[in-house]
């Protein structure tokens, strides 16, 4: 039996790379084997859901969903934590995760099947790992194949927007946050090598699987190097994250985190993925609320259905600290604990 984890993943999942970054910086070691044709047989063995990243243990265990891998590992690996040990930056960095893989993935998937130029681009870079070396290598065949498994991914991909809200009415909100994040993000990395300090959390992972994802496409590359050139650092960064120090105290992150945490998840994630919850638990079909003025509206799915149960592993997490005093005192003044003492 292997001594090593196996990391079955996707360069183009955030959730995957997410994973990858977190298993370099804690060096565990591991193999990272990307889902093509050549392994989707022996993934299909092992995954009891069809969706990366899976991580095949050295002990037969199989694991998938990226925040209990990482949460798996932190206990299973004492070195280099990466959820802060106080109460108020623990939560802070779990809330900062949860936005990141429940709302910033719609920024990724929006920009990526909606705009042509990114279909395009993603649709190809898909259809490499599914058509067969063999016929990739043979000269005029190469190009008809690869042109019509392209074809296919995207006419796929693009009907699939409505999933993760993505729709006329939503566009524009959701385009407004992502570019209102990467300001944000830029300017609070202007003075720190992670989000809360000199060593990468929990939330450095996971907003970076996205913004990295976001920044491999042409429409989200165009704009971060236009308007956060500090950003880039960080997004290299990230690829095979280092340990400079510590976490900041909460007094050193507020000036440049508060607004981060007040914009875009309590005034964005936490109104949207309260009346998402609301909407699962009432069993609605649709989805209708304001975000910071506009309409915002979708179907419920069985995306929505997981955001609300991943969202209930996040207020466990809070049951245990939402009594810190220096905690309430931030949440109250984000904006934040109304939400969450709902």
């Amino acid at each position: 039996m292997s001594e090593k984890y196996s990391i079955y993943g996707s360069e183009l999942s955030p959730y995957s790379v997410k994973v990858r970054s977190y298993f370099r910086y804690k060096e565990i070691e591991h193999e990272w084997i990307e889902r093509n044709l050549k392994t989707q047989n022996a993934f299909r063995k092992l995954a009891k859901i069809q969706i990366v990243p899976l991580v095949h243990c050295p002990n037969g265990e199989v694991l998938q969903d990226s925040t209990p891998i990482i949460l798996k590992m932190e206990e299973d690996f004492k070195n280099k934590r990466v959820i802060p040990e106080s109460a108020t930056l623990s939560f802070l960095s779990r809330l900062i995760e949860e936005y990141a893989d429940e709302w910033a993935v719609k920024h990724m998937c929006h920009y990526r099947w909606h705009y042509e130029e990114n279909l395009d681009a993603a649709s190809r870079r898909f259809a490499k790992l599914f058509v067969p070396k063999a016929a990739q290598k043979v000269f005029g065949l190469r190009t008809l194949i690869l042109n019509k498994a392209s074809k296919t991914f995207k006419q796929r991909m693009s009907k699939r927007l409505w999933v993760i809200g993505s729709n006329e009415v939503t566009g524009i909100s959701i385009e407004e946050s992502f570019k209102n994040l990467i300001r944000l993000l830029d300017k609070h990395l202007e003075r720190r090598p992670y989000i809360f300090g000199n060593r990468p959390s929990i939330a450095d992972f996971a907003l970076w699987g996205h913004i990295y994802n976001a920044n491999n496409d042409p429409t989200g590359f165009e704009f971060i190097q236009n308007h956060a050139l500090k950003l880039n650092d960080w997004i290299d960064r990230m690829v095979d994250p280092k340990e400079q120090g510590g976490f900041e105290e909460w007094h050193e992150l507020k000036p440049t985190l508060l607004p981060l945490i007040k914009e875009e998840i309590s005034e964005m994630f936490l109104p949207w993925v309260t009346a998402n919850n609301d909407a699962v638990k009432n069993n609605k079909d649709e989805l209708s609320i304001t975000l910071k003025g506009r309409p915002f509206e979708h179907k419920v799915t069985s995306v929505q259905k997981f955001h609300a149960k991943s969202f209930g592993l996040l207020m466990e997490h809070y049951k245990t600290v939402s009594q810190d005093q220096e905690l309430k005192k931030i949440l109250v003044e984000a904006g934040a604990e109304g939400y969450l003492n709902a």
